[in-house]
């Protein structure tokens, strides 16, 4: 069941990356930011409640991981998703809601591999998400 809320919250955050780029693309910028955050936050949501505690239970510590592929990706998920949202987390509060967007501009560099490596993760997780229920409803 959290699986399942957890996987309509990343659809529903890579919705709003989607309108984070056009408001982007319109020259929006405040607004942009604000749902940029609004992602950001709802994507920490369900990382602190789902995502931690199934990961931790996943390789049942302590003990030893056999590295199939099921983990290896669940391990790639795991790093980039950190990863995305630690950058997610930083770009959010560095902009702090700021009207000024000078330092807003200067991170534009660090911004679209971020977005990148976000999106790559949300399709990682559906990918893991399709592997793991698909698996369980088959058994």
């Amino acid at each position: 069941m959290e699986a399942t809320a957890s996987l309509f919250l990343q659809i529903a955050v890579l919705v709003l990356l989607g309108g984070a780029i056009i408001l982007k693309n319109r020259k929006k910028y405040r607004q942009h930011g604000i749902t940029m955050a609004s992602a950001a936050g709802l994507h920490l949501v369900t990382v602190v409640a789902v995502m931690g505690p199934s990961f931790s239970v996943f390789f049942n510590w302590p003990g030893t991981i056999v590295l199939e592929a099921t983990v290896i990706l669940t391990l790639i998920h795991g790093a980039f998703g950190s990863i995305a949202v630690a950058l997610g987390i930083w770009l959010v509060a560095s902009w702090r809601f700021k009207t000024d967007l000078k330092n807003c501009f200067a991170r534009k560099k660090v911004m679209r591999p971020t977005f990148v490596l976000w999106v790559v993760t949300i399709l990682l997780g559906v990918i893991m998400y399709v592997i793991f229920w698909t698996s369980l409803l088959l058994s």
